[in-house]
């Protein structure tokens, strides 16, 4: 089962740098606060859908996650001290988060004013002046947040599955109806973010702060624990082919059907019921796109693990190793999380460069994803040169030392190139 994680580390890569590529797009093209919402360009629709793959880092960090839970309890037997590792990782991305989105995150669109709520280091670069904490920021559930939270709340239920259920085939029965039973429950997101709303708007403290981790409009826990738990679901399933010889374990004959069956069901509703996406409305429209995201992610998921299963990161005679665009992409899986850090303050900086010598730019579309590709790929090139260091004082490194100290961990062990 190591062998798939390099598969999932290239799928987690390939989702990082297009988040990097399409946070530039969209934060420069010039037109942006000019769109006509009810008519949008094509391009800028499937834009639109392309950002909201957070779900994609969900279901990989679930699945991780609940594969090392169940490697320490094969190897310690000790359900608690792999639920407290989980929570320490869960921990240091909560940290992170808000420090990324307080000091160095992208800026919040505001369309009633045409203007940005920048972080702190983002409106120094652009506008030349500090500027405080806004409300909205604060509150603000990013990907960083979710995954965070989600690790968290895997761990314990990672914990108590496995003392509820100490039968693998139960537990992995189990994992499925949760993550299903979650993703129905997500539905009473609907009427709650119209509470929220209104608490927002008479500043109503108590029901915002009740509400903001469960029905905010980015990433919350309805319906991303259920992308998480999906993980942890599909981590089982693969772990009890890995014990049978039979073809009739083999994952895909369980992952396959169901992931095409929700993928399908989505599609059909996103089709047939009103277009309201570009309004970011949480409605039916909504929820159609994450049922057929929760299916779609999950024969991607599978279909990277299954591209990867039999190669190496080895250049020794006779093993299949990853070169190329795998290997491009594998290094943001590594090291992604300081690119994603960073990546709108060096956008900013290379964009003010820019500005400083044609004071009149402005992007189109096409030069706008020309601009967020161009940085993405230069991040790639800075991470082949990082590499030949073991990727030393990034944000990852930190995060393995947090770990373990004892520098023996499964992320250790990967920025130092050893797996």
């Amino acid at each position: 089962m190591g062998k798939q994680l390099i598969g999932l580390d290239v799928l987690r890569g390939v989702g990082i740098f297009f988040v990097v590529a399409l946070h530039s797009a969209f934060y420069y093209f010039g037109g942006l606060f000019q769109l006509d919402l009810n008519d949008p360009p094509v391009v800028v629709t499937v834009i639109g859908l392309l950002l909201m793959f957070a779900g994609l880092f969900a279901m990989i960090s679930g699945l991780v996650h609940s594969l090392q839970f169940e490697r320490r309890i094969e190897l310690h037997n000790d359900p608690v001290k792999s639920m407290k590792h989980q929570i320490k990782a869960g921990l240091f991305v909560l940290v992170l988060a808000y420090l990324y989105f307080i000091f160095t995150g992208p800026g919040l669109a505001q369309f009633e004013t045409a203007s940005f709520d920048n972080s702190i280091l983002v409106e120094l670069i652009q506008n030349g002046r500090f500027v405080g904490l806004s409300q909205e920021r604060i509150l603000y559930v990013d990907s960083l947040v979710m995954l965070g939270t989600n690790a968290i709340l895997c761990g314990l239920i990672a914990f108590w599955f496995h003392r509820l259920f100490p039968d693998p085939k139960r537990r992995k029965t189990a994992y499925f109806a949760l993550a299903i039973g979650l993703f129905l429950f997500s539905l009473l997101r609907l009427p709650l973010y119209e509470v929220y709303l209104e608490a927002v708007g008479e500043q109503n403290l108590g029901v915002i702060l009740g509400l903001n981790f469960f029905v905010n409009k980015n990433n919350p826990i309805l319906p991303f624990l259920a992308f998480g738990v999906y993980g942890m679901w599909m981590t089982l399933v693969m772990l009890a082919s890995r014990e049978s010889d039979s073809k009739k374990t083999s994952p895909g004959r369980t992952i396959v059907p169901v992931g095409a069956g929700l993928f399908l069901i989505g599609v059909l509703l996103y089709i047939f019921l009103p277009d309201t996406m570009l309004e970011r409305s949480i409605d039916m429209k909504w929820y159609s796109i994450m049922l057929a995201q929760l299916g779609l992610f999950s024969l991607l998921t599978l279909l990277c693990i299954r591209l990867y299963e039999d190669k190496r990161l080895s250049r020794k005679p006779g093993k299949a190793k990853i070169g190329g665009l795998g290997l491009f992409f594998y290094r943001f899986g590594i090291a992604g999380l300081t690119v994603f850090f960073f990546e709108s303050v060096i956008s900013g900086l290379v964009y003010r460069s820019l500005r400083l010598l044609w004071p009149e730019l402005s992007f189109t579309i096409g030069q706008s994803l020309l601009y967020g590709l161009s940085i993405a790929i230069l991040w790639g090139i800075f991470l082949i040169l990082w590499e030949k260091s073991h990727y030393r004082y990034g944000i990852e490194y930190w995060y393995a030392w947090w770990i373990d100290r004892k520098s023996s961990s499964t992320k250790g062990a990967k920025l130092r190139g050893e797996l």
